[in-house]
């Protein structure tokens, strides 16, 4: 059998409504053998036509065998694609055709990878692609949450408008209580600072660290006026310094600050151990390691739980002070293909789902849907800088973002070809961060 000739079954469990969505996509049309069934166990199902059959694991127990028949009818076997609805296994065995509906559950949709509750005092920071030590074992002492995204900017609201003081208040003023507009963080010796998707340490606790380019002046300038912003947390990770890499495999692994006094690591750039004095952690702790998906679908959640904004650009960041290059024909138009910016728009935030497209073994993962596209940088500014905007952006190093689209493109090819589009719009699948998952 032909890899073109196998049956393709999608299925994701919506636990508001509690039913288990399935799309199969394959060579059942015009064939009155077209079936499909549930296994003894209801956590299986299987799609076949003459010899050539499918199976699949559901993200959760359905229906018993004999009553999922019901709900798995061929009705139009003049199709290619088929979709089926089958509802959830309940605690007394019975169908529910309409099951109350309940709330989104917040807790889970807001995990965050890594959060300083986690992570053991004393840890060692590794390149997860080369384990380099980036930072020796016992150089962090403490490690601290950073404030919520738009704290610095809820304080600087208050205290402009305090309902008893309507004087007027200088940046100045409020940078020296440490959240003006021109404040900004800062690492300090012994103490590891865990913002959302990555870590900020003191230059003087890292090594083997090298920032990828020296900026030119006109960058410096750039970068100055950068820092001098308010900042929210989801470009503050990657919009302020100069790329940094790791001395060993050379590759991206986070960023130097221009005061030349702090480094940010991305978290899923690297490895942390627990250490050697800690007698009840695993070798490597926490496991597992956060995936750039799983740190992208937290910062999908954070701005629509920050702003109300579903709709999100990913602006890729560049290395500082490289010089143009001449291109031809071709690799112009390649580059301006590289050029389109990822355009996502979150479309639901809790789903888990399983694919007979998964490798290299079929599990439930717990992921966002989005719907995604690419548009031009004239577009992306359009988009972000209007007035009645409900898009914002998210700034990731250039290679993340490659990364990004790749995952994307591959989700997109878990779904049955009939419904990875939504109009103009690509459906793409990003694993999220479960809070039990070490």
């Amino acid at each position: 059998m032909s890899q073109s000739d196998d049956i393709l079954i999608y299925a994701e469990l919506l636990s508001n409504v509690k039913r288990v969505s399935v799309a199969c996509d394959g060579p059942l049309y015009g064939a009155n053998t077209a079936s499909a069934s549930v296994s003894p166990d209801s956590l299986s199902l299987t799609v076949r036509n003459h010899e050539i059959e499918n199976t699949l694991k559901l993200p959760d127990r359905v229906v018993a065998a004999e009553d999922a028949a019901q709900f798995l009818r061929v009705q139009n076997k003049s199709l290619r694609c088929h979709e089926w609805s089958l509802p959830l296994a309940s605690p007394s065995g019975h169908v529910t055709r309409d099951p109350p509906r309940r709330a989104v559950p917040e807790a889970q949709a807001a995990a965050t990878p890594w959060s300083a509750r986690d992570l053991i005092p004393r840890s060692s920071i590794y390149c997860r692609g080369c384990q380099a030590t980036l930072v020796p074992e016992g150089k962090v002492e403490t490690w601290k949450d950073l404030p919520s995204e738009n704290w610095a900017e809820m304080m600087e609201f208050w205290h402009c408008h305090k309902p008893h003081d309507h004087g007027h208040h200088d940046d100045q003023a409020l940078a020296s209580r440490g959240y003006g507009a021109n404040s900004r963080l800062s690492g300090q010796e012994g103490v590891g600072l865990v913002d959302l998707t990555s870590l900020l340490f003191s230059q003087s606790d890292c090594s083997n660290v090298t920032p990828s380019t020296i900026p030119t002046s006109s960058d410096s300038l750039e970068l100055e006026k950068a820092e001098s912003e308010p900042t929210n947390g989801s470009t503050r990770l990657a919009n302020q310094g100069t790329p940094l890499s790791c001395n060993n495999c050379h590759c991206e692994i986070g960023v130097s600050h221009q005061d030349q006094t702090s480094v940010t690591l991305f978290k899923w750039t690297i490895s942390i151990r627990s250490p050697a004095s800690s007698s009840n952690s695993p070798t490597t702790y926490p496991a597992p390691e956060p995936s750039l998906s799983q740190c992208v679908s937290a910062m999908l959640m954070a701005t629509l739980s920050r702003s109300a904004c579903s709709k999100t650009i990913i602006i890729p960041t560049t290395t500082s002070g490289t010089p143009p290059q001449q291109t031809t024909a071709g690799e112009g138009q390649e580059q301006q293909q590289q050029q389109q910016l990822l355009h996502i728009w979150l479309f639901n935030q809790d789903i888990t789902f399983t694919s007979t497209k998964q490798q290299p073994e079929q599990r439930p993962v717990s992921a966002i849907k989005v719907f995604y596209r690419f548009v031009n940088q004239a577009e992306a500014d359009k988009l972000v800088e209007s007035m009645t905007s409900d898009v914002q952006d998210i700034t990731l190093p250039a290679a993340a973002a490659t990364q990004l689209r790749e995952e994307l493109e591959r989700s997109n090819g878990y779904l049955p070809k009939p419904v990875r589009n939504f109009g103009q719009w690509r459906i793409g699948l990003l694993e999220k961060w479960k809070g039990d998952q070490r």
